[in-house]
């Protein structure tokens, strides 16, 4: 058995796993809006943004794991293009 390339399965998975990142890059920072809107941090607490500055913040954080997460969602488009090519040629 000759191997066709991508499939129509496959062409199905990554459109439905772009999809989802799109839907990740949109909720998440609502949600993370709302989760740090949730609670007030009594005064003189270490867990306090305004009196620690050194605390991550939930921005820094998904600012570093979003890069992350588009360089492997462009890597996984080129390769179903590439897979897809190969299919083209046998």
């Amino acid at each position: 058995m000759t191997d066709k390339g991508m499939t129509m399965q496959g062409l199905g998975a990554m459109a439905v796993g772009i999809l989802g990142i799109i839907v990740i890059f949109t909720i998440i920072p609502i949600v993370g809006n709302e989760l740090d809107a949730a609670v007030t941090m009594p005064a003189g607490s270490d867990w306090n943004a305004s009196e620690n500055a050194d605390l991550p913040t939930g921005v820094s954080l998904w600012t570093s794991l979003g890069g992350i997460l588009k360089v492997g969602a462009i890597v996984i488009v080129i390769a179903g293009f590439l897979r897809t090519l190969q299919g083209l040629r046998s």
